[in-house]
Order: C-alpha cells, then structure tokens, then sequence
C-alpha cells in the first residue's frame, strides 16, 4: 500500500478532528491511527525520540558528524507514514524535540538561577519546529510536492524561521554538524548554513527511500522510478557540494599577511551584580596575561585583544561628542558636565597609555592598539549604554567604537519595557541597553576589521548583513574580530556551539574570524572556516594570531539569505493555510 493510500484528516499534527471509523489502536502511547490491513510501522515515540538522539550524537558535545546523514531519517518517517498522527503524537514529537534542546542547551542554565525558567521556555519553543516540520511536510506532500523536494524546503524554511523571529538563534543549525568537515562547508559562501542543510536532508531522504524500498514486499508498493529521483537529486547535490569544497580550498588566492593579534582568554568567574573591586581585579589579571603572551611571542604584536566586558575595570568609556545633551541636574551648568566628561576620558586613555607603556618592554619597544569589551556611554535626550568595543590606537587614544547591536533579550534589554516611558526609569541601564549605530571599521596598522560581540556571530544573519553594509558603505574589512564572554556557560558544550556558528560564518563571510573569549571559544579561524588555533574551554593564555587576506568572492554576501527566505515564505504559506483552514471547519461544524 503506497504512501498516498491513506488520507486521514488529522493529518496534520496540530488537527484535532476524529479519526476514519476504521482506524483501530488510537493509543497516546503510539500517537498513531492504524488500519488493520497496514504493515505496522515503529511507533511515533520510537521515531521521534531515535531522531533526536541521532541529531544530538552529531553536534557538540559528542559532533560523531557522519550520524548527520542519518539523523532525520526515523523523522522523514514519520512524514512519510501513511498512517494518521494524532494530537497525542504531535506532543510526543513535542517531547522528544524539548530534550533535544533542553540537552543541546543546558549550559545556558549556568548563568543563572532564573535563568532556569528561560532554558525551558526557550526549549519549548525551539521544540515547536519539530512539530511543524513534519505537520507542513506532510501537508505538502498531500498537494502533490515529492518527499525529496518537500523535506529539505520545510527543514531551511523553518530553519530561517527560527533565525529571525524572537530575535534569532542560529545554534545547533543541520550545517553545524559539518563545521569538522572542510570540503562540505564551503559552499556556506554562496547559501550560508542554510545550503548545508539543504544538501544534508536530501541525503538523509535518499537514504531512506532505498531503505524503504527495499523492505517494501512487492514492486508496486514503491516503483524504482520513484526510489530514483530522491537519490539522483541527493547523488547530484553531494556531488557537486564536495566537487565545489575542493575547488575552492585549493584555489589560488591574493594572500597577503595581516596584523599580528593577541587574543586574550582567562576563566575570570561572572556575576550579575556589578562588583567595582571584583571588576578592577579582572582587569589587571587579563593586564599580566597579556605582558605574558608578549613575553612568549616571537612576533611583534599589533593589536591586544581583551574579551567582552573585560577591558572596563571599573571604567566606562564616554562617547564624547558636541551633540552630547548633558542629564538634567547638569542643565544650568553644561561646563560642569564637560568637565565631568573630559576627566573620564582622559582617565580612560591614561589607563591605556600606561598599559601600552607596558606592553612595549616586552614588545620590540612598539605599543600595540588595544581593543576590548567595554560598556560605553553616550549622553542625549535620554542616557544610552552600549554593550561594546573601543580600539584603542598605540597614541593611546580611542579611535572609534562599537556598540553591539543584536542584544540578548531579558539578558541585555527586556521587550517593551525597556522602550516605555516612565517604566524604563526603573529598569537598570544594564538591562535596557540601547541598540549600537551599526557595523564600524577598526584601523590595526594597514588592517581593517570589523568588530563583533558575543551572540551576534551565534546569529548568522548578523554578522553577514554588518559586511554586507560594509561593503557598500565603506568597503570589506580584512577580518572579523570577536569579543565574547561565555564564562557564565561554565564549560558547557554551548561554547561549542558558539565556535561552529563563527565557523560557517568565516565561509560565509570569506573573511577569517579571531574570538578572544572569557573561558572560551577563543580561537583563530581562517577564511575557509578551519580552526588554526583554540584554547581549550576553560583554560588560560593566548593566541598570536596572524590571519591573511581573502581574495574570494562570496555569493552570500551579495545576495543575502534570499534562498532561505524564500523556502521560509512556503512554511509561513502552509501554515496561514493550516490556521485558515482549521478555522473554517470550526465555524462549519459550529
């Protein structure tokens, strides 16, 4: 009996409506309806939990990669069983996706005791696009769509999904699983993470159209023509995603060395309250690791990176402009404020001064740029704080600045109420920061680089758009040098996570990645996405980083995540469909 054999109107997992009289063995246990003439087949709570026991095998912290091409299979079979999936059914695929993400990101727990309740709820959520890749597939394929064409659509589509709303995350993308994998992660330059995936569900289809063939115990239960088409399509993709790896690691590039970078990592504990002690502590601990790796390179050292919110020591750096509108107990007196402003400044840059003094003993008698995390301050209508960089120029100056512009939600702003009048008083300026101005270039010697901060290289789309703006504003920076601080993960495998999403964003970019990070990932990463150096988690020391230049072009980052936007359209399609039509029974049946 074909897989179009059936057609139950509870198709659909979200579906409420009663199963056909002639379905026997509606249990919760199964999740199923079955006929009594149908082969059985694995249970839904088999499939859904080996599927997602076989997605978390192959991402950190085990990342066993070849399991990837076979991890959505027990899922593509769940889409493809001719029988009905109950209500019951969709909340175990619910289930089995929560402990995929409640194990996938476990370490978010450490942070906080609160943070209890944002690790399950954000679980749950993530748990929902399990649900709705096998409801939408198995809606497509019902208007006719083939398996092999359906699977991967919904899979991207609800991958970009997830990428934008809520603010996006792009941990634990299907492409993530091929980070270790050089010759699979280059075409991440003409589609990003989302045309690792693509390929990858088409393997897994494949996979499991012979397998399902095979077992099928006469010819017309499945024609070899149909078991032909999804494995020439994956053949062809696989194919041509290797073909095009080898090709491009092997092409001759314009290379030419940059900057020499200290990327700075200590395990320097966190905490939510702001401590001044504590705060100047760690910064002159990351100091004497510094003078340290000076000390041990034998290169010259252009550029002393420090990790996300590690250069403060106690110190905010000002955004001293003209434009300043000074708080309100300054208004009678504006010379007073610039004064106030000044000294901080200075200060700020006296601080720097006396560190580059130091640096230069140990460093041929240059002084090195410093480039660090730190909150910054700009005055106007209303205060606004940055989570953010400053590079500072071997004068000791600060010569430009960026403010982080993909916030952490809850962690750095809080929705609504950080944006409502006289409620945003009572909120610390800790968590309503304001978003950064946008991308910014940072001149190290004949070096440009971009700056980036914590989550925003977990969030693909970020990071590419900053280049993407770059180039046409200002022009492709040599590098992207990120600053993070993933000590309040403890040593979890998110950290892990963390370092794959900069991996494919390397490719994506063609522009290497440095990541000075508090207990890790610092790393260095060349264009290619391959990991040339790493400090273990949780370790202390540095990397003397000397990337090169990238001649590549990248498709990706002239035309954006269009691709995936597009299959993302077809899941936002089907599911206004679903909603539309569940609404339109009801009002029937009313």
């Amino acid at each position: 009996m074909g897989r179009d054999a059936i057609y139950c109107s509870d198709t659909e997992v979200f579906r409420s409506w009663p199963a056909p009289p002639d379905a026997v063995d509606y249990t919760a246990m199964n999740g199923i309806t079955a006929n009594d003439d149908q082969p059985r087949q694995p249970s839904v709570t088999v499939l859904a939990a080996t599927g997602v026991i076989l997605q978390w095998l192959s991402q950190p912290p085990l990342a066993f990669w070849p399991l990837a091409f076979v991890a959505l299979v027990p899922w593509v079979m769940l889409v493809d069983r001719a029988e009905c999936i109950s209500r019951s059914g969709g909340k175990i695929i619910w289930m089995a996706g929560l402990l995929y993400w409640l194990l996938s990101l476990q370490g978010l727990r450490h942070a906080h005791p609160a943070i209890y309740i944002g690790w399950f709820a954000l679980a749950g959520y993530l748990s929902v696009y399990g649900v709705l890749f096998v409801s939408l597939s198995r809606r497509m394929i019902r208007k006719g769509v083939p398996l092999w064409l359906t699977a991967p659509t919904i899979w991207v589509g609800l991958e970009c999904v997830r990428n934008y709303f809520a603010t996006g995350i792009s941990a634990a993308m299907l492409g993530h699983t091929m980070a270790d994998v050089p010759v699979m992660i280059q075409i991440a330059d003409l589609f990003g993470s989302y045309g690792i995936g693509f390929v990858i569900v088409t393997v897994n289809v494949a996979i499991y159209e012979l397998v399902a063939w095979r077992l099928r115990k006469t010819a017309e239960t499945h024609q070899p023509m149909t078991v032909a088409a999804p494995v020439v399509f994956a053949l062809v993709l696989l194919g041509g995603t290797i073909g095009y790896g080898y090709y491009r690691l092997a092409e001759i590039r314009d290379q030419k060395p940059l900057a020499t970078f200290a990327l700075l990592q200590r395990s320097e504990a966190v905490e939510y309250v702001s401590n001044p002690k504590r705060d100047a502590d760690m910064f002159y601990n990351y100091a004497r690791q510094a003078i340290t790796a000076i000390e041990s390179s034998e290169q010259t050292v252009d550029a002393v990176v420090w990790p996300e919110s590690m250069f403060s020591g106690g110190m905010f750096w000002i955004d001293d402009s003209e434009n300043s509108v000074p708080p309100p107990q300054f208004e009678t007196d504006l010379r007073e404020f610039r004064e106030g402003v000044a000294y901080q400044c200075s200060e700020f840059n006296a601080r720097s001064i006396d560190l580059q003094n130091a640096f230069a003993a140990s460093n041929d008698d240059i002084k090195p740029s410093l480039i660090g995390g730190v909150g910054v301050i700009r005055y106007d209508k209303d205060p606004q704080m940055f989570s953010g960089m400053v590079n500072v120029a071997p004068d000791g100056i600060v010569s430009g600045w960026y403010g982080k512009t993909h916030r952490m939600m809850f962690g750095e702003y809080i929705p609504i109420l950080s944006a409502t009048p006289v409620v945003r008083d009572y909120i610390p300026l800790q968590l309503r920061l304001s978003k950064g101005p946008g991308p910014q270039h940072f001149e190290v010697g004949a070096s440009i680089v971009s700056p980036n901060i914590c989550i925003e290289t977990a969030v693909e789309r970020v990071t590419v758009n900053h280049l993407s703006q770059l180039k046409s504003d200002k022009g492709l920076p040599d590098l992207i040098l990120t600053v993070t601080n993933d000590g309040w993960f403890d040593d979890s495998s998110v950290i892990d996570h963390h370092l794959r999403c900069a991996q494919l964003v390397a490719v994506g970019c063609r522009r290497p990645i440095l990541s000075a990070a508090n207990n890790g990932p610092t790393a260095w990463i060349d264009s290619s996405g391959t990991l040339i150096e790493r400090l273990e988690t949780g370790s202390e020391g540095a990397i003397i980083a000397t990337p090169i230049t990238d001649a590549r072009e990248s498709l990706y980052l002239t035309i954006g995540d269009w691709p995936a936007r597009l299959l993302s359209l077809v899941c936002i399609g089907l599911i206004i469909t679903m909603g539309y039509e569940k609404y339109s029974n009801r009002n029937r049946n009313s």
